[in-house]
């Protein structure tokens, strides 16, 4: 058996107490089942996710005989966390094949015992023991804790892709939680692929940013609301999550404001992570950005169309 890995220099919100940790991701998986089990939310109706249902959607986030998320990154940890994941997309097809006929009910109780498989993972000790053991994820090995944390940003997105389905708003901690897992785990695509850049993503209430050191890791801190200094992206927390995950109009969101870019051209500095990153869409977008750049809303466009694929890293 492969040595066990652990991360080699900082690893951003992983490094968080894992009580505090812990806290914190269940509590948005507290606020994520109320929003599935509100009286008012329908799964059987269609989501805004062309083709799917709401059990459609929610059928990967749960744990099922076949499918125990959990349980597979501590085995990855265990064998070292070597090599990349196959494409999200597809895993997801065949397990929503695999369970077309489960009932809601036994969604949410799939839904429920993945929380608590979460919970015995900070309970028992296992968060100490592999929070920073290098596990095998869709975009390279990440840390465990690292991954544990960024199933926060599925969960806020696709509450929100409920909608349809007569969900209630998803709280504004499992918004939080998404966007803080959609810059921890950027930041470590950044150290990744050696590219040492701050970036932040702020809503009008605060947010969270990234300073990667490239081969030294990263490191990940909630900001407080107002002005920022350098690279990031300014907007409300659901325009920044649906953006990364290619929900939303990006182009009419930047013209009309409700998303603002600084130091657009520092973004070009993340091309080696789209280039270099198994499994990760965009590099060819990104890279059209770079000579759009002279073409004013073009550019602006392909840009941000590039930034946005490269925080959309996390799809169903």
């Amino acid at each position: 058996m492969l040595a066990r890995r652990p991360a080699p220099g900082r690893c951003g919100l992983a490094e968080t107490d894992p009580d505090e940790l812990g806290r914190e991701v269940l509590a948005a998986w507290d606020a994520f089942l109320d929003v599935v089990r509100c009286p008012s939310t329908d799964l059987t109706r269609p989501s805004r996710l062309a083709g799917w249902s709401g059990t459609d959607v929610l059928v990967h986030l749960g744990s099922w005989p076949d499918s125990r998320v959990m349980d597979a990154l501590l085995e990855s940890a265990d064998s070292g966390g070597h090599g990349s994941a196959p494409p999200p997309d597809e895993g997801n097809e065949v397990l929503v094949a695999a369970h077309a006929d489960a009932t809601p009910d036994e969604v949410v109780e799939a839904l429920v015992d993945a929380r608590q498989r979460i919970a015995c993972f900070f309970s028992t000790g296992e968060a100490a023991e592999y929070g920073r053991l290098l596990s095998r994820s869709t975009v390279g090995p990440l840390p465990v804790a690292s991954l544990v944390h960024a199933a926060t940003f599925e969960l806020a997105v696709h509450a929100m892709d409920l909608a349809p389905c007569g969900a209630p708003e998803p709280s504004p901690h499992l918004l939080d939680r998404g966007l803080a897992a959609l810059i921890d785990v950027t930041g470590s695509l950044a150290a990744h692929s050696g590219v040492g850049i701050e970036l932040t993503g702020q809503s009008l209430h605060g947010g969270w940013a990234f300073t990667s050191s490239g081969a030294g890791g990263w490191t990940t801190h909630r900001t407080s609301a107002g002005p920022f200094e350098g690279v990031g992206v300014r907007g409300a927390t659901r325009d920044l999550l649906d953006t990364a995950a290619g929900r939303s109009n990006l182009p009419a969101l930047l013209l009309s404001r409700r998303l603002q870019v600084q130091h657009l051209p520092q973004w070009m500095r993340l091309a080696p992570l789209l280039d270099d990153v198994p499994g990760l869409p965009g590099g060819a977008a990104l890279r059209t950005a770079v000579g759009g750049l002279s073409g004013l809303t073009g550019g602006l466009s392909s840009v941000a169309g590039g930034v946005g694929r490269a925080l959309g890293r996390l799809r169903r």
